[in-house]
């Protein structure tokens, strides 16, 4: 393979990587914030698994293949192969598979030409080949003709004759050891301060683009904006949700569309999730659960219950001016935060509890219903006036 083509197909993977990472970690989000119905989780943790593996083999696959080059294509370019002595090895800590462990080895090469060198380098390798590596005095080295005084060590013995004396001499020139984050790095073998920034930037467009996929697939962007921008307000226990003004805008709306012109039952707004019980399209008369998220939209199709013609009702007697007119209200004596949900419903009016104002059996009414925690307390607002009733 041609050197350029092999360096863009590296350039490919890193990008496919932390591309892959980012909509791991977007997918997980996605689906904690409820974005995303449970059952993608049963795909999503298999699917991360067999991602992995294949990151892997590709991996392993790439680093046996240089191996081979090295070691047996002289038409690849690499150098002759000299001796060299393992002064120390050390484990990484990176283990892939159950066979091959990442080892530090450090050595001093012995050229056919030239003073001899040290240099530090990182190999995987199997468990026969680590033994076989502290018995064996002289190693055989193939430098990289890309990358000068790096390279690849084999255990067979060296094609050139070995020098007698060579491994007792002492090396005149040190490499340092390469920076354990540039395998991490987009661009550069050496990096300096231009490549390790344009790296960066490249990385973290990578990772932000694979974790916002999955919510520009569900429509969700705009609402993990607001989740963020609400967060703090968890952290000192105010935490309104859905009941921040701007976000309850949008649920609204997004009910509103999703419903159309069908009937509902009820539509209840909770601090994270819209709950609408609606006509099934499909079965005229009977009822189906469905909870809205965001922009995600989950429907219970196995949920249908019949229902009762004249506890239904259409979008049409829901309007916004309303909701924000009894939140106005609800904030004049209670804490936004502790309302566990506000919605609609048709039925009868029971009066008030001291009986001045009796029960109206007669009709039902579309009234709004602002349930708080933790005592249950109730308060109802007329449906069209949005004025609160007496209790």
């Amino acid at each position: 393979m041609p050197y350029n083509l092999e360096r863009f197909c590296i350039f490919i993977y890193k990008v496919s990587l932390w591309f892959s990472l980012g909509l791991v970690i977007g997918l997980f989000t996605a689906q904690m914030q409820g974005f995303m119905p449970v059952w993608t989780l049963f795909l999503s943790v298999p699917g991360t698994i067999g991602l992995g593996w294949l990151f892997a083999v590709a991996f392993i696959g790439y680093t046996e293949y240089k191996i081979r080059k090295n070691t047996s294509d002289p038409a690849s370019g690499t150098r002759l192969a000299v001796p060299a002595r393992v002064d120390s090895t050390d484990y990484a800590g990176i283990r892939l598979s159950d066979e091959r462990d990442l080892l530090i080895l450090k050595i001093t090469v012995f050229p056919k030409f030239g003073s001899p060198y040290q240099t530090t380098i990182r190999q995987f390798m199997t468990a026969e080949q680590i033994s076989q590596l502290q018995i064996q005095p002289v190693i055989t080295f193939y430098e990289d003709p890309h990358d000068p005084g790096y390279g690849t060590i084999s255990l067979t013995p060296p094609v050139e004759q070995i020098v007698t004396d060579g491994p007792t001499s002492r090396a005149t020139i040190v490499y340092p050891e390469q920076s354990k984050t540039s395998f991490l790095l987009l661009i550069g073998r050496h990096p300096n301060i231009v490549t390790r920034s344009i790296s960066t930037v490249l990385i973290a467009g990578m990772l932000s683009f694979g974790f916002l996929s999955p919510f520009m697939v569900t429509g969700n962007v705009d609402w993990l904006r607001l989740r963020v921008t609400y967060f703090p307000s968890r952290l000192i226990f105010q935490y309104k949700g859905n009941f921040n003004p701007d976000a309850f805008r949008k649920a609204y709306e997004k009910a509103i569309t999703y419903i159309g012109d069908r009937r509902i039952e009820s539509l209840l707004f909770y601090k994270s999730h819209t709950d609408v019980r609606i006509e099934d399209a499909d079965k005229p008369g009977y009822v189906t659960h469905t909870i809205i998220r965001g922009n995600s939209v989950e429907e219970n199709i196995i949920s249908w219950k019949e229902a009762e013609s004249d506890h239904l009702f259409t979008a049409d007697s829901i309007r916004f001016e309303l909701f924000q007119k009894v939140m106005d209200d609800v904030e004049t004596d209670h804490d936004i935060e502790d309302i566990l949900y506000i919605g609609i419903r048709k039925g009868i009016r029971w009066g008030t509890r001291d009986g001045r104002i009796p029960p109206d059996f007669k009709q039902n009414h579309v009234d709004i219903h602002v349930l708080f925690r933790p005592n249950s307390e109730s308060l109802y607002y007329h449906g069209k006036t949005g004025e609160r009733l007496p209790r």
